[in-house]
């Protein structure tokens, strides 16, 4: 299906896609677009969030297909593709899937391994939760888990961000991409065979995706760069988006055109 996109920037620059985490949407990088300004910026909804509509279940192969589906019919045929921990799997799942579409990477506070068990009844757990006592009622204790303690108290401009635009899903989107995420596949047997520059954006104070885990990518990932950024959880680019966005911009500006 086609998604929603909210495009930014220079409509003629160089194409870069950024895909969205659980459970928010396109909006969550807005802290981006100002310092993206002279690149072509496509953020798409993924299915039930923003303003794409919900055609469920749905799997992260899925979310796949709808990038690539929707990138074609703007007449994109290759982009850089950021993608921050759901979107981060997307993005790693396209590079196996489509090279040719991919020119390079930006991997935020992701991982390549499925779910563990445990993972996975955790998951099952806050489906049951959301349904019990909706959207509202998850999304606080899981921004508090996942942003970093200075987020929490000493930023709550951004903590009151991340959770004004996660409150907008409904419980049908949230439950049906915790299914997705459950679901999704091991990409890390691809890791060594991911050609394209590769660049890897993670919170220094990350509990959900920690950085150890970007350094297993590293290692696995040919010619990939770890960046730590500074007092920042699962969500860098909004919890501190002047590092973020320095790092992304620099990673950007060294691709050839």
């Amino acid at each position: 299906m086609r998604l929603s996109v909210r495009e930014a920037g220079d409509p003629k620059g160089p194409p870069v896609v950024l895909l969205h985490a659980f459970p928010l949407s396109s909006a969550m990088w807005e802290p981006q677009f100002e310092a993206l300004k002279a690149y072509r910026v496509l953020a798409p909804d993924l299915r039930g969030f923003g303003a794409t509509p919900l055609v469920a279940p749905w799997f992260i192969e899925h979310a796949v297909d709808d990038a690539l589906e929707t990138l074609s019919s703007l007449g994109v045929p290759e982009a850089v593709f950021v993608g921050l921990s759901m979107g981060g799997y997307a993005a790693l799942r396209a590079v196996q899937k489509a090279p040719s579409r991919v020119k390079a990477l930006v991997l935020c506070d992701t991982r390549a391994e499925a779910d563990a068990d445990e993972n996975k009844v955790k998951r099952a757990a806050a489906v049951d939760a959301v349904r019990a006592r909706g959207v509202p009622a998850f999304v606080g204790p899981f921004l508090d888990g996942a942003l970093a303690p200075p987020a929490s108290t000493g930023n709550p401009k951004a903590a009151a961000f991340l959770k004004s635009v996660a409150e907008k899903a409904s419980p049908e989107a949230v439950m049906a991409a915790l299914a997705a995420l459950t679901a999704r596949a091991d990409t890390t047997a691809a890791l060594p065979g991911i050609k394209v520059p590769t660049a890897l954006l993670f919170g220094a104070e990350d509990k959900i995706t920690p950085p150890s885990l970007g350094e297993g990518l590293r290692a696995r990932i040919p010619g990939a760069q770890l960046h730590l950024i500074p007092g920042a959880g699962h969500f860098p680019n909004v919890e501190n988006p002047a590092a973020f966005n320095e790092r992304l911009v620099s990673f950007l500006k060294r691709l050839p055109r």
